[in-house]
């Protein structure tokens, strides 16, 4: 496969699929709505201060992290207050515009007999349960919005520089997707990875090299470049960053974070061929030497796909743009230290990377056992395995949602999953709290200091917990 602006790669009616994408997308997450607010949403939305009033929140942008995703918050609390109906309407709209990018931006990296990929790539995006923390989760809403305008920013320079002959309206479409990448950084810090992106772009779908590709870094990718020097800038100055920085370094040791985030990284994409092992806060063993098992194994396992994406670089190149596109995105939070080695909504953006080696791999898989065998029967087969696939997906990701509805069936679900971590245990009992259970809530704060002893918060909920059953009585 080669890039060519000559191919009209969304053959066969893109409106159709794009119908279709919405249609299956909209059905699978219809029980969206019925979610409730759920962990940080309370301090993060509902009684954040900052979101009071318009006048309040302009006050505060001079330290505030993050601004474009807390306009979002102001203007769903404005609007629908304590009813959480409205701004999960938002994350799934925010969710279909990125499905639907994600088809446009790879209708431009096809070839005819390819034109496939770009609709499956999209539909398994939108559909797959990992998905689902981003979208249902409403303070997951920062993965979701930065992937919009990143992916958004992206289609804007494909546009910019497939734009011939130069002149305004390539310009009008670099200073879009300027603006996007700005309002990209403002919803997570994570799209610091965009500039490396075009040069993946570049290199291996649009295959410029040599003197082509020194022009395009200069003419077209030095803005984002810019941008990103000068934020980088901006956060060092700004007190709030600088702070967060701090706590970050604190965290573990450098080098024990990145091996522990290697074996989360490779778990991580376990978890898209096993969904039911999903949880919302997974309980993932730190490493303290590189040969701890099963890294190992793991070590070997990168290493083949590293040698993968460069050996496919010239047959399939869109299977090595997917590699790096995956690795790409994982960076950020692999390289950063933070408190949860895995959490699935930093999966979000990424997926889109190993959802395309998947189809890659498995295109290329079906066609050649169909010149083996009987090429009608074994497409016929294909497609019916495929539609099978996708049902399950959309039954998983549906049923996934319904953990959202309420706390206590939430974190009922991650205790099961991740009985030996203390914060589930303190979070369920929470929820039972505030259902007015003070005997199951006792218990699993109880339960939750047994695993931490210096876990601060779930002693004191014990305390409170035991004060209010004494109250009571």
């Amino acid at each position: 496969m080669q890039y060519n602006d000559a191919v009209h790669r969304p053959t066969n009616n893109p409106w159709l699929f794009c119908a279709i994408l919405i249609t299956v997308t909209v059905a699978t997450y219809a029980g969206t709505f019925l979610g409730t607010f759920q962990y940080d949403d309370l301090y993060a939305i509902l009684i954040n201060g900052h979101l009071d009033r318009l006048n309040t929140f302009v006050r505060h942008l001079d330290h505030m992290v993050r601004p474009v995703l807390y306009g979002t918050f102001l203007i769903d609390r404005s609007l629908y207050g304590n009813t959480p109906t409205g701004y999960h309407l938002l994350n799934l709209l925010l969710h279909l515009g990125s499905g639907l990018l994600i088809y446009r931006i790879l209708a431009r990296a096809v070839t005819e007999e390819n034109r496939h990929i770009p609709f499956w790539v999209a539909l398994l995006f939108l559909i797959h349960p990992i998905q689902t923390e981003a979208v249902t989760y409403i303070s997951g809403r920062a993965s979701g919005l930065m992937a919009f305008f990143y992916l958004l920013a992206f289609w804007l320079y494909i546009k910019a520089s497939e734009s011939l002959p130069a002149g305004n309206v390539r310009r009008l479409y670099l200073f879009g997707a300027v603006l996007s990448l700005l309002l990209s950084l403002g919803s997570k810090e994570t799209a610091v990875t965009f500039p490396l992106l075009l040069l993946l772009w570049d290199r291996l779908i649009r295959r410029l090299r040599g003197a082509s590709l020194r022009a395009a870094i200069l003419f077209h990718h030095l803005p984002f470049w810019l941008i990103l020097v000068a934020g980088s800038l901006w956060a060092l100055l700004h007190p709030r960053y600088s702070e967060l920085a701090q706590l970050s370094i604190g965290i573990r040791p450098f080098w024990e974070h990145v091996l522990s985030e290697l074996h989360a990284v490779t778990y991580a994409i376990l978890l898209f061929f096993w969904p039911w092992k999903q949880n919302f806060d997974h309980d993932v063993p730190l490493f303290h030497s590189a040969i701890e098992w099963p890294l190992p194994l793991e070590w070997l396992a990168w290493s083949g796909v590293a040698l993968t994406a460069v050996v496919s670089v010239r047959r399939l190149p869109l299977l090595s743009f997917g590699i790096g596109w995956f690795i790409l995105q994982m960076l950020p939070t692999t390289v950063v230290p933070r408190n949860d080695l895995l959490s699935e909504r930093n999966l979000y953006l990424a997926s889109m990377g190993l959802l395309l080696v998947i189809v890659v791999f498995g295109s290329c898989l079906i066609q050649w056992i169909a010149k083996v065998m009987q090429p009608r029967l074994i497409r016929l087969g294909a497609r019916a395995l495929v539609v099978l696939f996708v049902l399950m997906l959309c039954l998983l990701t549906f049923q996934r949602n319904v953990l959202y509805r309420d706390e206590v069936s939430l974190w009922s679900d991650t205790v099961r999953k991740s009985p030996h971590k203390a914060r589930a245990h303190n979070n369920l009992g929470h929820a039972y709290a505030m259902q007015g259970n003070w005997d199951r809530a006792i218990e699993e704060f109880r339960t939750a200091a047994q695993l931490d002893p210096d876990y601060g918060l779930a002693q004191k909920n014990l305390r409170d917990a035991y004060l209010h059953q004494v109250g009571r009585q």
